[in-house]
């Protein structure tokens, strides 16, 4: 059975602070149909004149956008976005952590997931009749931790997120 897209949340942390233990996460989603983390694998292929063949493989640079992302007061991650693009922040003060949760299996207590220090990049502002636009792209940038949140938590829209293995 596949899994519906709702199984993978993407949380931004709103407070902006970069730590674990003040994170104030808020999911994305609303008003967006489609939304992936592309992850813009950096490889190069190379003949030489022997026609052997080999691949440099250096990694990834994963980048999500939300697009679209309508500027919404009672969302706690808007004020922050606002304040990026309308004061072209750059640098620290646009970093935060992101939270990935992959439920794979709604019965179980626990479920997969990743904490990455993000840049958040609004791409413009303004728009068309639906609302104020403030689309953004969010880039990894920093440490990328595995662990897992707990179902109870997501339940209530405040995952918890505990480094390690799920037991």
């Amino acid at each position: 059975m596949k899994l519906e897209r709702e199984a993978l949340r993407h949380y931004l942390d709103s407070s902006f602070k970069g730590e674990m233990k003040s994170a104030v996460w808020e999911v994305l989603g609303d008003d967006i149909e489609d939304m992936s983390v592309d992850l813009n694998p950096d490889t190069e292929q190379k003949t030489n004149i022997l026609g052997k063949t080999k691949v440099t493989d250096k990694g990834y640079e994963p980048s999500m956008s939300a697009d679209p992302y309508y500027a919404d007061p009672s969302k706690k991650i808007y004020p922050k976005i606002r304040e990026i693009a309308m004061d072209r922040l750059k640098g620290d003060k646009c970093k935060t952590l992101m939270l990935e949760v992959i439920v794979e299996d709604t019965s179980a207590a626990k479920h997969l997931a990743y904490v990455q220090e993000v840049l958040v990049k609004p791409q413009s502002y303004g728009g068309d009749t639906e609302g104020v636009g403030f689309p953004f792209n969010v880039l990894e940038d920093g440490a990328r931790t595995k662990g897992y949140v707990t179902s109870e938590s997501l339940k209530t829209d405040s995952p918890v997120f505990a480094e390690g293995a799920i037991e």
